[in-house]
């Protein structure tokens, strides 16, 4: 019933905000995400409406995104860009954590990552994964940090850490789409 009356209203906002709808349509995603979170449902199921939030900010932002490009794109600034960096960057974090050598374990992410579906044109290395890591360890505190720290916790939290990673490096991030 609540996942109804807030469509109701978000309606009104696709309706009359005058952005051609799309913050409704954002509103929307985050309440079909947040009604899938409350009933405790498989998390994956939110991943779409999460997925067409960020395109519909990246274009506000004057970002093209995957999810909207009719073509692929060379050096993408997208969220959904970013999340599979910051994958990439905490798997390397872990590897190094439990000890794998920073060069082997940066050679053995990029060999994976490249193969990710939505990693674009650009030309992953070793030096590139180690890049995307360091970055991600100089933010600030906050939202973008936080993120990375999240993803290592968990990965870290796992029974067998090593063998989550060869899932993420074999598999990509569950949340990514197809290409």
């Amino acid at each position: 019933m609540e996942l109804l009356q807030s469509l109701y209203y978000l309606f009104t906002q696709f309706k009359n905000k005058g952005d051609g709808g799309r913050e409704g349509v954002r509103l929307a995603c985050q309440a079909a995400a947040r009604f899938i979170a409350v009933r405790h449902e498989n998390p994956e199921l939110a991943v779409p409406f999460l997925a067409i939030y960020q395109a519909l900010l990246d274009f506000d932002r004057g970002v093209q995104t995957e999810l909207l490009a009719t073509e692929p794109l060379q050096r993408s600034r997208s969220g959904q860009k970013a999340h599979l960096k910051r994958v990439a960057s905490a798997c390397l974090e872990v590897l190094v954590k439990k000890r794998e050598p920073l060069k082997v374990a940066a050679r053995r992410v990029a060999r994976a990552v490249t193969k990710w579906p939505n990693i674009g044109e650009q030309q992953i290395t070793a030096t590139t994964i180690e890049n995307w890591r360091e970055a991600e360890r100089r933010q600030p505190p906050g939202d973008e940090r936080s993120h990375f720290d999240k993803l290592c916790k968990h990965i870290l939290s796992r029974d067998n850490p090593k063998a989550e990673i060869e899932r993420l490096l074999r598999d990509g991030p569950p949340d990514a789409p197809k290409s």
